[in-house]
């Protein structure tokens, strides 16, 4: 039991917030080795666990002080509230309360959200624009804000036209409205493609100019980008076409 305690203590705050940065996109080029996650979450445990115990020792605080202290006694706001003091024993102390066991984990769950959040927000472009400043001086190309290449293609909030193709059978292509693509970290590339049939058509009579071309030099695919306004553009006017019966 004391070794649940202890997990919970000092891994659940650090590995909720490493949870919470690679759900929010923040996701690295590779799968991290077990040694790489734990380090992470050491460094994101330090501030969580701040934060959670300058709460604590607030209220605890604030229900030694009589004015806030209720004539009835609510367990969470009673008098009994344990003030931490500089020794690491009193968190071994306080780990056999089980209202601070609770208290623990509701306020690093939301404390690692709201820090996560700002990392992969503002904090992330702060350190970016500071790494990228010195990679320029040192005559480096910037990093991306994208850690992927993929990220940077694909996972955008819009649906994006394309055309999907092999390198050694570029003249066997499907056309298409993405529609889902995997995550970064996913073994495999494997996308969804909605009206394909339709787009065929429209890329075969209008000559929609191509944005982007994302080549996977692994498995050889070619995934052709097209400029998203234009493809609307032509399949608007393939629509007026069909409606007028130029087209069958």
């Amino acid at each position: 039991m004391n070794s649940f305690i202890t997990l919970i203590i000092f891994t659940i705050p650090g590995l909720l917030a490493y949870f919470w940065i690679q759900l929010f996109g923040l996701t690295p080029t590779s799968k991290r080795e077990g040694s790489e996650v734990v380090a992470i979450s050491a460094l994101l445990w330090i501030p969580i666990v701040l934060a959670v115990l300058v709460i604590y020792q607030l209220l605890a605080f604030s229900s030694h002080i009589s004015v806030f202290h209720p004539p009835i006694d609510i367990p969470m706001v009673k008098k009994n509230w344990f003030l931490i003091s500089n020794e690491i024993n009193d968190l071994t102390k306080l780990s056999k309360s089980n209202w601070f066991i609770l208290y623990y984990v509701a306020s690093s769950l939301i404390i690692s959200f709201y820090l996560s959040k700002f990392i992969t927000g503002k904090g992330y472009k702060l350190l970016l624009e500071k790494i990228n400043k010195v990679r320029k001086e040192n005559g480096i190309a910037p990093l991306s804000e994208q850690t992927t290449v993929w990220n940077e293609m694909f996972l955008g909030n819009v649906g994006q036209i394309v055309e999907v193709s092999k390198i050694d059978s570029q003249d066997k292509f499907l056309v298409g409205s993405l529609l889902k693509v995997p995550r970064a970290n996913e073994p495999s590339k494997d996308i969804v493609l909605e009206a394909t049939d339709h787009w065929a058509k429209v890329i075969e009579y209008y000559n929609v100019r191509i944005e982007n071309v994302f080549i996977d030099t692994t498995s050889g695919t070619i995934i052709k980008i097209y400029d998203r306004n234009e493809a609307i553009q032509a399949q608007d006017l393939y629509n007026q076409r069909v409606i007028d019966g130029s087209i069958s």
